[in-house]
């Protein structure tokens, strides 16, 4: 992993960071550093139940969280996308929660949690700013396990790949560097039972994969079998 400083007055994801609300005058007296963090594909970022010493924002790439049950079985709590925060749980003098590996090579600020609690000791922003993330998460993966939790795998792995494209809502051929497994681990069906699905879903013409990219081709087809509610419109 490539570390250097990262620059946050002129970071493109400066307006969904925990620093959005702050001044160009308290940015420049933040007091702490903000490191700029490059990792490969497959890069553990960090392990359940190890210290925490660091929190992230993800700038660009895909990130997931799991855990591995007793019987060793992996599974994904939260697949995380560009703008999203990990490691903050380390705040309240957690261990982290989960294993956090990268999907894809992604960059991410790296924040030191130490500094990070003086600072919003010192700006309230900043610990609103980060509660307020916080909250958003657990409503969005609440709101995510009631979406995807009643339905039969075929609906439930076509919400998923609407869902995912609503994150790039400007791109036409989406960033897809998940692996058959990790949308098995995600949605709790086996590998074996998504690969089928997926086949089917192509053999219909429905969804186009090629070099890890992702191409909704039917979005309403895909929303009629997701049992989603634009379902009554035709492609």
């Amino acid at each position: 992993m490539n570390h250097k400083r990262s620059d946050c007055q002129r970071c493109r994801m400066r307006a969904q960071s925990i620093f959005a609300g702050l001044t160009p005058e308290e940015l420049c007296s933040l007091g702490m550093e903000v490191e700029d963090m490059e990792s490969g594909h497959g890069a553990v970022l960090y392990r359940t139940g190890e210290p925490a010493r660091y929190a992230y924002t993800l700038r660009e790439g895909a990130v997931k969280l799991s855990k591995s049950l007793g019987n060793g079985q992996e599974v994904i709590v939260r697949i995380l996308h560009h703008g999203d925060l990990l490691g903050f749980e380390g705040m309240q003098g957690e261990p982290h929660r989960h294993t956090a590996i990268a999907l894809a090579p992604s960059q991410l600020c790296r924040l030191d949690l130490a500094e990070l609690q003086r600072l919003s000791e010192r700006l309230p922003k900043v610990q609103a700013a980060i509660l307020q993330r916080w909250q958003d998460a657990l409503q969005s993966s609440e709101e995510q396990i009631v979406e995807l939790g009643a339905k039969r795998a075929e609906a439930r792995l076509a919400t998923f790949l609407l869902q995912w494209s609503q994150r790039y809502p400007q791109l036409r051929s989406l960033p897809f560097p998940l692996t058959r497994t990790d949308i098995a681990a995600f949605l709790g069906l086996s590998t074996e039972h998504v690969s089928r699905i997926m086949a089917d879903f192509k053999r219909q013409a429905l969804i186009q994969e090629q070099g890890g990219q992702l191409e909704i081709l039917k979005p309403t087809s895909l929303a009629h079998i997701a049992g989603m509610p634009d379902a009554h419109k035709s492609d």
